[in-house]
């Protein structure tokens, strides 16, 4: 059997997706993005944590395994050629032939020939109450090829109105086409939404939300006009303090596209150096988990989650 995507992440089978989304951070944390175990890991990351694929995935592992054949099955015993054959009790001789034989004939009678001297008279056969045991036995061998078949035929693409295979391989290629997109989106958002520079925070907040959902934006501009403890709102805050702050993408990981392709799940690793004034810079390193909103040929981005569950 080869390797499963659970062993591929080193998670059990029964793993919630808080364990197998840890897992999956913790295999790419030190790969480069173009190293094909990046890309395996995050392949089967989005298989596990897709609650339809993941069952799907199950039942298809399930199979294989019940095709595996089995070793505990018991093996023949090995038979001594030269070892003597035991046949059973010896016979026990009958000293009474006569008798032996009126018992045989008790047990197992002759029959005898039907008379011949009046065919005519033999006794009409009774009407049947139902159809002939030979019609039984077809009508039953029919019932069980239909059902067969109807789990055959129920088990084709496209059968009551599924998906043909054209179908289901189209929106395979859409939603990975999807994919790409999206994290090429995500790549090129973060460094606008994440940073911002104290000269030129008006136009930075522009630039920003024309890569954000309205309610993102909307909530993106609450949490910069809130005060703090010294009376100023965030925005003014950080024009006295003069911060500058640059955000870069080190990574990126698809863990989801809906089959619409309208909406997908991207998580980044992120790099934000942040310098108040002249003071020594600082760097923050962090997971963050992108929920992408498509906008016709392009992507927005609708939250931004740095929790350890963002599921």
């Amino acid at each position: 059997m080869s390797v499963s995507l659970y062993d591929l992440l080193d998670v059990p089978e029964n793993a919630t997706a808080t364990e197998i989304r840890a897992a999956w951070k913790a295999a790419i944390a030190d790969l480069d993005p173009t190293d094909r175990r990046f890309r395996a890991y995050n392949d089967a990351a989005g298989v596990l944590l897709d609650p339809e694929k993941r069952a799907a995935y199950d039942l298809e592992l399930a199979a294989e395994r019940d095709e595996q054949p089995s070793d505990d099955a018991p093996a023949d015993a090995p038979v001594d050629a030269g070892a003597p054959v035991d046949a059973g009790p010896a016979p026990v001789p009958t000293v009474e032939p006569a008798k032996k034989e009126r018992r045989a004939s008790e047990v197992d009678p002759v029959e005898e020939p039907a008379p011949t001297s009046k065919p005519a008279a033999a006794a009409p056969t009774p009407d049947r109450q139902g159809p002939p045991t030979w019609a039984l036995a077809a009508a039953t061998a029919l019932a069980v090829l239909s059902v067969a078949l109807l789990v055959v035929v129920l088990s084709w693409p496209g059968s009551l109105g599924g998906d043909s295979p054209a179908a289901k391989e189209d929106q395979a290629a859409a939603a990975e086409e999807a994919g790409v997109s999206a994290r090429a989106a995500a790549d090129s958002a973060i460094p606008v939404v994440l940073g911002y520079d104290y000269r030129t925070l008006d136009q930075d907040f522009a630039e920003a939300e024309e890569l954000l959902t309205d309610e993102f934006a909307e909530k993106r501009t609450a949490l910069f006009d809130q005060q703090a403890e010294s009376g100023l709102t965030l925005r003014e805050q950080v024009v006295k303090d003069k911060v500058v702050v640059q955000a870069a993408v080190a990574a990126t990981g698809l863990t989801r596209v809906s089959s619409d392709g309208e909406q997908a799940t991207v998580v980044v690793y992120v790099n934000q150096d942040s310098q108040k004034g002249k003071q020594t810079p600082r760097s923050l390193k962090m997971w963050a988990t992108l929920s992408m909103v498509a906008d016709g040929d392009d992507w927005l981005l609708d939250d931004i989650c740095t929790e350890t569950d963002c599921s």
